[in-house]
């Protein structure tokens, strides 16, 4: 039992918004077998009836994440010093909290910082306006800086690890994601997806994530306005939520796809979808791991990615357990997708083989080398 209170943990999650990174901080805290637990983010947690009940739950006054440093700073610091814990950890989750982190408590040698990066540093190079370039221009200074005095820096994919390593001159641990799991979610979801009319004389192309142009779901669609004119039976399923929603359902309209595209908001267990689909494809310009690609890989649907860095050749494995196309080429995915509709045994034949290499993604794995590096740091 005593072993159990040894460790105090803390996770900073400034935006608890039920994404990718969110389900993995999910299934971490509740895989985890500690007694005291806490949850810091400036918005209320929107997830929390999914958290386990022992977890606690602290928001911050502060409206932005710069202008958290001192109360971070002050509430750690009051509660590291209360309890008698043999350790306290704080674990911060994505660039931006890992910065305002390493900020807030980079002179408490007694708290040990761990800083988990789920994006490849190529998300710092893509920006929406000049503001948001300085910030990520400033963003990627600060990484630089601080990275390194951290106690720990984990990377979710090796080739994130890889190339962030190089960048900061020290050491990034790989530990990939629980994605392998079943979804968090079991709630009334199931009974939602069975509503929606499942056409099973159609081929089903499935993508799920957030309508961002991180996503970049417009070249799945521009694929789907070739395929059109050389393959009729299917349909395109987007499952997800974002600013880009407007520019899809456009898209669609002005090119005449409504019949061979359908777009699904607010469902959270897309699990059904993974198990009826005929092909799903990620199409992203970035990614940390790719969570998705494995989810479709459990359920034997075969897949499609985009080369993109960092984690989804890692999935797929170089292509021995599915396709690649290069980010943004809609052509040769439009030839891609055609050619698995037409000869499908190849890309399912594939999926089938990734059954045993998918396991490296498994909640017993995450946890294991998640208790192993409290342990040595």
């Amino acid at each position: 039992m005593q072993s159990k209170k040894k460790i105090k943990l803390f996770i900073f999650q400034p935006y608890p918004n039920f994404g990718g990174a969110d389900r993995s901080i999910i299934k971490l805290i509740n895989g985890l077998n500690f007694n005291d637990i806490t949850l810091i983010s400036l918005s209320k947690c929107n997830y929390n009836q999914y958290l386990n009940k022992r977890i606690k739950f602290k928001i911050l006054k502060s409206d932005r994440t710069l202008f958290s440093i001192t109360e971070l700073r002050n509430y750690i610091k009051e509660e590291a010093s209360k309890n008698n814990f043999t350790k306290n950890i704080i674990i911060s989750n994505q660039n931006f909290a890992n910065v305002i982190t390493m900020i807030s408590l980079n002179k408490f040698k007694d708290i040990k910082k761990i800083l988990i990066e789920r994006n490849h540093l190529d998300e710092l190079k893509f920006y929406n306006n000049f503001k948001d370039y300085i910030k990520k221009k400033i963003i990627l200074f600060l990484i630089k800086i601080y990275y390194s005095k951290s106690d720990a820096i984990v990377g979710i994919s090796k080739k994130l690890s890889t190339d962030l390593k190089y960048y900061i001159n020290s050491k990034v641990i790989t530990i990939y994601n629980a994605s392998l799991e079943e979804n968090i979610i079991q709630n009334n979801e199931a009974k939602k997806i069975k509503k929606i009319k499942f056409n099973f004389k159609k081929k089903i192309i499935l993508n799920v994530g957030f309508f961002e142009k991180q996503k970049d779901q417009i070249t799945i669609l521009k694929s789907i306005n070739i395929l059109k004119y050389h393959y009729k039976n299917f349909v395109l399923v987007l499952i997800g939520k974002g600013k880009e929603y407007e520019n899809l359902k456009n898209y669609n309209k002005k090119n005449n796809l409504e019949k061979f595209i359908k777009i699904y908001k607010n469902i959270e267990n897309p699990s059904l979808f993974f198990k009826k689909a005929d092909l799903f494809i990620l199409s992203s310009i970035y990614e940390g791991l790719g969570n998705v690609l494995v989810e479709a890989l459990k359920y034997n649907c075969p897949v499609i990615t985009s080369d993109c860095n960092a984690g989804p050749m890692e999935i797929i494995k170089k292509g021995k357990y599915g396709d690649f196309f290069p980010p943004g080429d809609y052509e040769g995915l439009a030839k891609k997708i055609l050619n698995h509709l037409r000869n499908p045994k190849r890309l399912k034949n594939k999926a089938k083989l990734s059954k045993k290499y998918i396991n490296k993604f498994s909640l017993k794995n995450n946890i294991f080398r998640f208790n192993r590096l409290f342990k040595k740091i």
